[in-house]
């Protein structure tokens, strides 16, 4: 390949040089262009207008001239943030273009409320937005001024756009199949999906939110969600789209940072826009809160605003709960832990006493609650250990005391999980995972139930319990409530939350189960794959022997492969060393086979063991990991979705009390039967309006209040940003950059201040010394008129060589003497001095004098001793012989 470039050469050197050419060339620019780009370069404001005027009369330079970069004088003028020469510019109407999305992504406020204000000449060409994409702009058709300002997250200009009446396109959904995406996507999929991806980085701007969104929060809260779900969605934007997901809720939780009393966080918190203005609403059960929760906003969740109000109504009847010592509160808790029958008893018969209110606080529930169910545990535990332990021959045992008390808790969980599927709904049932766990184990208990109840009346009679069937429903019974009395000691794992020291281990547990069910995916095909081949291999090896043992359960194992399921069992023993090698070899004298046998055992132990398990191991190492980098913000997501779950006004009583009706159950239960049976006889009484009247205005209030913190808080937050990113921007080479524009923009306005002041100083001096000439000459006119006529009589006396000479007064250096040429300088003082002062015969004499040549007394260098007097007023020449004064 490297001989197609260089080749060999006699004359030439080792290798040839490769010619090179400008292939892509552009059209040159003229002197004058050249010029005037660099005068826009350098800011030269005086040049710059000079050329832009010449141009309007000349037409020698083209104002829309690109340099070689492709930027225009405008473009220039707006890298360099010279808003002077911008305002120039377009006072001579050049081509703006995309001059604005220029100054939007330089973030030039002053350019852009320039461009902005700027009205394009109605003569100006558009260019079709085909050719702006492909030939001239550095934009694609979709950014839009509105779309690009909030990619640059810049508060000023979205506020001056948003004033302009700016909007943004509403982005469709993925799976969306209208006419316009199903033609977008197959004219330009990639287009497609960058133009949604632009949208949506516009919409998850922090500032756009803050000055667009009347609710910033739940606007936060939505497009976050959407967010992950597109991400999971395209995947090839996977990571772009969790940025800006990550980017809403951390904006919402910053907003949030902004709150200075609990006020301001109360009517956060509490605030719901989901009824409308006439329906009764709940002004203190934290709907904002819940809906954050609903959409996993962990960030705003932790925060120590928020969770600061939450610690404070869960600790309400226990002022200063953390500053006791733990022996204390441990003391307290099993106190209350003992006593909760005798509240729930209190609670079902008067549930306004103290006693009854005492139960409803949140934390006394929840040490309630956590109480009935240990004593649940505790039963479990009793029932394993058989302390009543009936005839082991009965088919059909009856139930014991201790099962007999284990129903009403299992009849209490049931009826539990029934109130809260109906109060929240499915949706958000089967989204909390100990909810299904607490179904699968209710539904344990329930077949436990159902199979013992089953032998019960089926089977009776004591039958040694080695003969009984292998689905015998006391068999089946007791392995399911085996299983059932796993999960609910397990489910003890849930109440680990409320400990900040065992609540993160339990989420990296729950983490780290979702890597071992990705794990046991892979590992599964892997076990499928290998136990096939093992078994087509051994399947004719089978030793049928009567009397044998056959299996890997055996004291000597054999037959480890012959069937599938038995291979399936052998190959998953073997990971942990259960299974022997010789189960590799056959009774006939077959090496190869064995040999092919025991390779193929071997690779499988080696994947599985070597490779699967360390991978599984990394991935549970990754995922703790992730928990613990995040351990404080996960702890208290997951303790604030336990918190609101006893913040809720039912299920106050804990098992197995919950399934005794109450006073106030029955009351209401007889109320609905009455409303629904005597629904045509008996119609409900309207509201009057002064109740609907006082709940709008209570509704309309909230709202007032609401969008009075938010105005607030929004300017807090845009102070903070513009203050940080202020603080946090420092020195770059832009600043740089910027103050070199600055020196040279000021330089060239010094010079042009000082060329034209040296101007007007020169026109000053001229007149003013024309003026005093003038008062000089006007004052001594006849003063020299009569001096004149006195020398006239003098001068015919003289000899040759007379000379007439005017010399420049020096007042510093009064007695200095003046040496002229009188032949040269005759002529010079004939022109300089004024008709009226020299009589006539003088001056014949000396045009006489000029026309001859000069005597020897009459060459240069012939002194003359001038005095002049200290005031200026007299001036006495002295000649040889003779002396002359002049006043």
């Amino acid at each position: 390949m490297a001989q197609f470039y260089y080749k060999r050469s006699v004359n030439a050197p080792y290798r040839d040089r490769i010619p090179l050419r400008i292939v892509r060339a552009e059209s040159e620019l003229s002197h004058s262009e050249k010029a005037y780009l660099n005068a826009v370069e350098k800011g030269d404001y005086a040049s710059v207008k000079k050329a832009l005027e010449e141009a309007e009369i000349y037409f020698k330079i083209n104002i829309n001239c690109i340099d070689p970069l492709g930027r225009t004088a405008l473009l220039i003028a707006i890298e360099n943030e010279n808003l002077e020469l911008i305002e120039l510019l377009l006072s001579f109407n050049v081509y703006v273009g995309d001059a604005l999305l220029h100054a939007i992504r330089k973030e030039v406020v002053g350019a852009v409320e320039l461009l902005l204000n700027h009205k394009k000449p109605s003569g100006e060409k558009q260019v079709p937005p085909v050719l702006l994409d492909k030939q001239f702009s550095e934009f694609t058709p979709d950014i839009t001024p509105i779309i690009l300002a909030a990619h640059t997250n810049n508060y000023e200009i979205i506020k001056l756009l948003v004033q302009k009446g700016v909007s943004v396109p509403r982005p469709h959904e993925v799976r969306c199949n209208c006419v316009e995406c199903v033609s977008s996507s197959d004219v330009d999929s990639l287009r497609h999906s960058r133009s949604r991806l632009n949208i949506y980085k516009a919409l998850a701007s922090p500032s756009l939110i803050a000055l667009s969104s009347e609710d910033p929060f739940l606007t936060a809260f939505q497009l976050s969600w959407e967010l992950q779900e597109l991400s999971k969605v395209e995947n090839e934007f996977k990571s772009e789209y969790e940025e800006l997901s990550r980017q809403c809720k951390q904006f919402a939780k910053d907003l949030l940072d902004q709150t200075r009393s609990s006020r301001e966080l109360e009517i956060i918190l509490n605030y719901r826009d989901d009824n409308s203005l006439i329906e009764e609403q709940s002004g203190n059960d934290l709907a904002r809160l819940k809906l954050a929760i609903k959409y996993r906003q962990k960030e705003f969740v932790a925060q120590p605003n928020c969770q600061q109000l939450l610690a404070s109504r869960w600790y309400d009847e226990f002022p200063g709960w953390r500053r006791r010592h733990w022996a204390v509160k441990m003391l307290t808790c099993v106190v209350i832990g003992l006593l909760f029958p005798v509240f729930s008893v209190c609670y079902l018969i008067a549930p306004k006493s103290p006693l009854g209110l005492f139960i409803r606080k949140p934390f006394i529930k929840f040490i309630c609650h956590t109480a009935s169910y240990l004593t649940f545990l505790f039963l479990l535990l009793l029932a394993s250990q058989h302390i009543d332990r009936s005839d082991l021959s009965m088919q059909g045992p009856p139930p014991t005391i201790v099962e007999w008390m284990i129903l009403p808790w299992v009849l209490g969980f049931i009826w539990g999980e029934i109130k809260q599927m109906w109060d929240g709904g499915l949706q958000d049932y089967i989204h909390d995972w100990w909810n299904l766990m607490d179904f699968v184990m209710n539904s344990l208990y329930l077949a436990t139930i159902s199979l013992k109840i089953v032998a019960f009346s089926k089977y009776s009679g004591l039958v040694p319990r080695e003969s009984w069937d292998m689905w015998h429903p006391t068999l089946v019974a007791e392995a399911l409530f085996a299983i059932a009395n796993i999960f609910s000691s397990l489910r003890l794992i849930s109440l680990f939350t409320a400990n900040s020291h065992l609540g993160p281990l339990q989420i990296s547990l729950g983490r780290m189960l979702l890597d071992i069910l990705k794990f046991l995916f892979i590992y599964c095909l892997v076990l499928l794959a290998f136990a096939n081949g093992l078994n087509q291999l051994y399947f004719y090896y089978e030793t049928n022997e009567p009397g044998n043992c056959k299996g890997i359960r055996c004291e000597k194992q054999n037959n480890a492969f012959s069937t599938l399921f038995e291979t399936l069992q052998s190959l998953f023993w073997s990971i942990f060393g259960l299974i022997n090698l010789y189960v590799t070899n056959v009774k006939a004298r077959h090496e190869f086979t064995e040999f092919v046998g025991a390779t193929m055992f071997g690779t499988y132990n080696v994947i599985s063991l070597v490779v699967l398990l360390n991978m599984l191991i990394a991935m549970m190492n990754n995922s703790y990991q992730l928990i613990a980098d995040h351990a404080d913000i996960e702890w208290k997501f997951a303790r604030t979705k336990l918190w609101m779950s006893y913040f809720e006004e039912g299920g106050t009583l804990p098992t197995p009390f919950n399934v005794i009706p109450s006073p106030k159950s029955l009351w209401y239960l007889i109320k609905w039967l009455w409303r629904h049976l005597c629904k045509k006889k008996i119609r409900r009484k309207p509201e009057s309006f002064g109740t609907i009247g006082r709940r709008a205005a209570d509704n309309l209030r909230r709202h007032h209040q609401y969008q009075e913190v938010m105005r607030n808080l929004v300017k807090r937050y845009v102070a903070a940003m513009i203050r940080d990113a202020k603080t946090e921007e420092g020195l770059t080479e832009e600043n740089f950059k910027e103050l070199k524009q600055d020196i040279s923009s000021f330089r060239f306005e010094v010079l042009g201040l000082l060329k034209g002041s040296k101007l007007s100083n020169l026109r000053s001096k001229t007149n003013s010394v024309e003026q005093s000439k003038n008062k000089i000459y006007t004052v001594s006119e006849e003063v020299s008129r009569q001096q004149a006529e006195e020398q006239c009589e003098k001068t015919d006396e003289l000899e040759e060589g007379e000379l007439i000479m005017n010399c420049e007064l020096n007042f510093r250096n009064p007695g200095k003497k003046c040496l002229l040429a009188e032949s040269r300088n005759t002529s010079e003082s004939l022109d300089s001095q004024e008709e009226g002062s020299v009589c006539p015969s003088e001056r014949e004499k000396m045009e006489l004098q000029s026309s001859e040549p000069a005597a020897p007394q009459d060459q240069p260098g012939k002194a003359l001793d001038i005095s002049i007097d200290s005031d200026g007023k007299q001036e006495t020449i002295v000649q040889g012989d003779y002396v002359i004064t002049r006043l």
